[in-house]
């Protein structure tokens, strides 16, 4: 809609389209809106002139909102449903005199201008008569360059619009500000999910006394921020698209895990498709996604421009002169072009239809705004046909919240709706529980966060007295909410009180304190949550006329059903006379002592808390006989709800004993010499152990290495002897002895190179100096493990016979079996130089790789592709030479190589890090000159695979490669340590163990 134009100042101007000859006052606008009726006629159906339901819902929730309260309201509305008719809408029917309203762009400025200037859609459908005068417009497009001439834009204006980056910029003044709110009865901010960053709330805090409008297709931010404002209206995206409002959007994957292919791949897939469309008749147009401008104009030039240039493709970037990207957009509205490449969506709120073809080759790292992105596609029009959307789904790295809208088996219909409804439906479940408060409220119900703690009470009271607060609370200093209809009391209280570090009365501190109550009446409980424990039973008191605490040993079912259970602290008590009880508390290797108490009854459980897993989730739990149930996190009200109701259905429980519950926990013990058991396996301590990527060195005075080119190794296999391990690789090594004593344990240099170790932040310090705060973990034959002086039994029996099925012989003719590796020149004799050739013939990797050496995954890696199932099949083979010419019954031949075994399946967690670490590894031999790793494949067919794991799955297999062993003479103690590991693949990762020998 074209306007006319009066110029204030030297950019800003006054926009009006006139029903008459002549411009007329804002006086007279608003005169016009106050003196003549406005409908709402509702659309039914396509063909009907009227409000569609969503705008009607939105119109009428603003419309009550504001009879009872003049507080910011968000309103929530999917992209496409008409935001903007209901913005004009509200304006004009509620007769605003002056509305400011703030878009995030420029351009989107000058959209919104066009649409308010003709009154949108109002007159098309009825909703306004010819009486109705179109508004005086007042285009704020720079600082003004003084009072003045704010003053006048604003005296003439009935609406002014602008960005919030000029409001926010250091140009304008705060005098500006000051004087545009003082003047403006309505603040409207477009796409408010911006509002809570920081360069915004200057803004808004100037504004606060002017009743405030957010839209926004989702209220959620990239950065977690919540925008605040009570969300008065949620139109469902399921919704919309069951109206009619969407039509489907196609989601169509491209599986190019060639990185040099991925833009030819996702543009070749949209130009069919957009090809298609035109074929069928319709005017669609396909826009090009890219996360920066380079990457925009790289895709400009060397994809569409290059292959496409039939379409005309356009660049429009933030960059390009803005006489360029006009010239760019009116070829798009006039059909020249039919291909935009764009950075994001070059502007937020832009409306053009046509666009319904969209290429995503740089995906948003943010759910919400992918769904407010893609929703854009999916908007109805007669003339138009459904929305496309193609991306390559292995491309990038995404956050968790989009791996299920990008993940191979997901409708992204489905997904889009789903995910963004249950987002925006937990937020409005905490707003609709704060709607029903009433009180006294200081603090915003969705900004209180409890620590998740309580006290559980029983009652037989049919009614609550929560009035009776106030017997226990000074009114006068504090103040309730209260929700008659869940049954919560919420008492905020301030505490004066003198400081002890001064005798002075006239310093004192001001405390805030927070009590909670909750009644499940249907379980006939009640919770208090209190930062004051000695006033829980006193509110209690107050409000039921007769309660009971729970205490005693039924507080510890909160216990049960809680896997892998580690206690980190045992509160005991015992009485030792008729009046005496003392209390002893257990932590760290004393809390076997105290589970041993405990369980024996020989003291009384006083407090315990551990961490563990439930329901699939890591979490803390911490509770005390006297009644206090905790865990250590802070929540919203409604979460700790739910939390008191998932407790009160274990402590209510009589069938749940208590004593059992600890029995199963695994505890540390304080050993005083060595165990009587054969070591097999050693790992580094956890800050070695998980440095995947190689930002520690390891280094002697003549030279250095990465960590992930190092091994730690037991030197010593049996029962009696000193534990002896060492660290190093094929240029330096250093040997270590582990004593363990009465008074503790200690680690000595033994023999070899004195190695030091520097981590990423420059720390240095012999590594023998590190061991001695982070000893290294032994494991041994019976399941057992060390760490220091600390022994961990398992307490759970394993198989004593490792099956016959998972024994595999082979005839090793011709092959030295004292030889392991086959090294750089390929020796044919050696054992792995066999395996490999095993391999190859077989026919069925697309990669094997020998990754012997220091700091291995394993001697040999292959990878099948199960291309029908989408799965990555990983065989780890573990090579030992035999230590005697002939296979025979050797425990000593299964020891080593059995604890290599389980030291590798940690890749089963991360096996894309795996191939990472592999690719490092390869890089490291090639650039010393040496042979590549790969057998078969390379580093780009290593690139693809990492990429193949975003979309496939993985599945491991382990296989230990002993010629020395004879399968006809394995032995009882061979079995043990067969069995030994393979209890350790299968009850972490359930990884199955085979063994290839003689």
């Amino acid at each position: 809609m074209s306007f006319s134009k009066q110029k204030i100042g030297d950019k800003n101007f006054i926009a009006h389209v006139p029903r008459g000859a002549d411009w007329i006052s804002v006086d007279e606008v608003l005169s016009s809106w106050k003196n003549n009726s406005f409908s709402l006629p509702e659309s039914k159906f396509d063909t009907d002139a009227g409000f569609r339901s969503a705008q009607l819902g939105a119109i009428y929730a603003i419309k009550s909102h504001w009879t009872v309260s003049s507080s910011a309201a968000t309103i929530v509305m999917p992209t496409g449903t008409g935001k903007t008719e209901v913005m004009i809408a509200t304006v004009v029917s509620e007769h605003r005199s002056k509305t400011c309203i703030i878009v995030p762009s420029d351009l989107l400025r000058k959209q919104t201008i066009s649409r308010f200037c003709s009154l949108g859609k109002l007159r098309e459908i009825g909703a306004i008569n010819d009486s109705f005068e179109n508004p005086v417009i007042g285009c704020l497009v720079s600082s003004p360059k003084d009072i003045t001439e704010l003053q006048e834009l604003l005296d003439k204006s009935n609406l002014i619009i602008t960005t919030m980056s000029l409001l926010n910029s250091g140009h304008f003044k705060d005098e500006f500000l000051r004087l545009l709110a003082s003047m403006c009865d309505t603040l409207i901010i477009d796409e408010s999910h911006h509002v809570p960053a920081n360069s915004w709330k200057k803004v808004k805090k100037v504004f606060e006394s002017v009743e405030c409008l957010q839209f926004t297709a989702t209220p959620f931010r990239n950065d977690g921020k919540k925008i605040d404002g009570d969300i008065i209206y949620n139109f469902p995206l399921a919704l919309a698209q069951e109206r009619g409002y969407f039509k489907p959007i196609n989601f169509y994957p491209i599986y190019e895990f060639d990185n040099d292919k991925k833009d030819f791949s996702v543009a070749a897939k949209a130009i069919d498709l957009l090809e298609a469309d035109i074929a069928k008749g319709y005017p669609h147009l396909l826009l090009v996604r890219a996360s920066t401008q380079t990457r925009a104009k790289a895709l400009y030039e060397n994809v569409y421009q290059s292959k496409y240039a039939k379409y005309s493709p356009v660049l429009i970037v933030s960059g390009n002169k803005a006489t360029d990207n006009r010239t760019a957009l009116q070829k798009v509205n006039d059909g020249t072009s039919k291909i935009i490449v764009c950075v994001d969506m070059f502007s937020e709120g832009i409306n053009i239809p046509q666009l319904k073809i969209c290429a995503i080759h740089d995906k948003y790292m943010s759910l919400p705004i992918t769904m407010q992105f893609i929703g854009r596609f999916a908007r109805t029009q007669a003339d138009l046909g459904e929305a496309s959307v193609v991306a390559n789904i292995v491309d990038d790295d995404i956050q968790e919240s989009l791996e299920e809208l990008y993940s191979q088996d997901a409708d992204w219909n489905k997904i889009l709706k789903d995910t963004s409804d249950e987002k925006i439906g937990r937020e409005v479940e905490l707003q609709k529980l704060a709607r029903g408060f009433t009180g006294t409220e200081v603090i915003p119900l969705n900004q209180i966060r409890p620590k998740i703690s309580m006290f559980m009470y029983t009652t037989t009271e049919s009614q609550w007295y929560w009035r009776r607060w106030s017997k226990v609370f000074n009114e006068e200093h504090s103040h309730h909410y209260v929700n008659e209809t869940e049954k919560i009391l919420i008492i905020t209280e301030l505490r004066t009180s003198n400081v002890d570090w001064t005798t002075c009365r006239d310093i004192t501190d001001d405390n805030w304190n927070l009590h909670i109550l909750y009644w499940n009446e249907t379980k006939n409980v009640f919770f208090i949550n209190t930062t004051d424990k000695g006033i829980a039973d006193r509110l209690a008191e107050a409000v039921f006329d007769n309660y009971k605490r729970i205490a005693g040993e039924d507080v510890f079912r909160c216990l049960s059903g809680i896997n892998r259970l580690m206690l980190s602290t045992v509160g005991l008590k015992t009485a030792v006379s008729n009046h005496h009880i003392r209390y002893r508390m257990f932590a760290g290797v004393d809390v076997a002592e105290g589970i041993t108490g405990a369980t024996t009854g020989t003291a009384t459980k006083s407090n315990l808390f551990g961490v563990g897993y439930e329901n699939g989730s890591s979490i803390s739990i911490g509770c005390s006989y006297k009644g206090t149930i905790w865990a250590k996190w802070v929540e919203t009200i409604n979460y700790w709800k739910d939390w008191c109701d998932k407790q009160a259905e274990k402590i209510l429980n009589s069938a749940i004993d208590t004593t059992t519950v600890l029995k199963g926990a695994l505890v540390p013990e304080e050993i005083t010499a060595r165990p009587a058991v054969v070591p097999y396996r050693i790992d580094f301590p956890s800050e070695i152990e998980e440095d995947w990527k190689g930002s520690i060195t390891v280094k002697t005075a003549l030279t250095d290495s990465k960590s992930f080119l190092m091994d730690i190794r037991l030197t010593s296999f049996d029962e009696t002897s000193e534990l002896t391990f060492s660290v190093g690789n094929d240029d330096f090594k250093e040997e270590f002895t582990l004593k363990i004593t009465s008074t503790g344990y200690s680690v000595s240099h033994k023999s070899g190179s004195i190695i030091s170790i520097r981590f990423s932040r420059g720390r240095e310090m012999l590594i023998r100096d590190f061991f001695m705060d982070n000893p290294p973990t032994i494991w041994f034959v019976d399941g057992s493990s060390l760490e220091g002086n600390l022994l961990v039994k398992l307490k759970t029996a394993r198989p004593v016979t490792f099956p016959t099925d998972s024994i595999i012989p082979w005839d090793w003719s011709g092959i030295d079996i004292s030889k392991e590796s086959q090294g750089t020149d390929k020796a044919t004799e050696s054992i792995q130089y066999k395996l490999i050739s095993e391999l190859k013939a077989s026919g069925k990797y697309c990669l094997i790789f020998d990754d012997d050496g220091s700091g291995e995954v394993a001697d040999v890696i292959a990878v099948q592709e199960d291309v029908a199932n989408n799965k990555l099949l990983f065989e780890l083979y573990h090579c030992k030479y035999s230590s005697a010419p002939k296979a025979g019954a050797r425990v000593g031949d299964l020891y080593e190589v059995c604890g290599q075994t389980e030291k590798c399946i940690k890749w089963a967690s991360d096996s894309k890090s795996m191939l990472e670490r592999l690719m490092r590894r390869e890089s490291d031999r090639a650039s010393n000159g040496k042979p590549s790793r790969y057998e078969i494949g390379d580093n780009k067919l290593m690139f693809i695979l990492k990429n193949k794991l975003k979309v496939y799955s993985s599945e491991f297999r382990v296989y230990i490669v002993q010629p020395g062993v004879d399968s006809t003479q394995i032995t009882t103690s061979m079995h043990q340590v067969l069995c030994s590991a393979e209890a350790y693949l299968k009850d972490t990762y359930a990884i199955p163990l085979t063994l290839i020998c003689s």
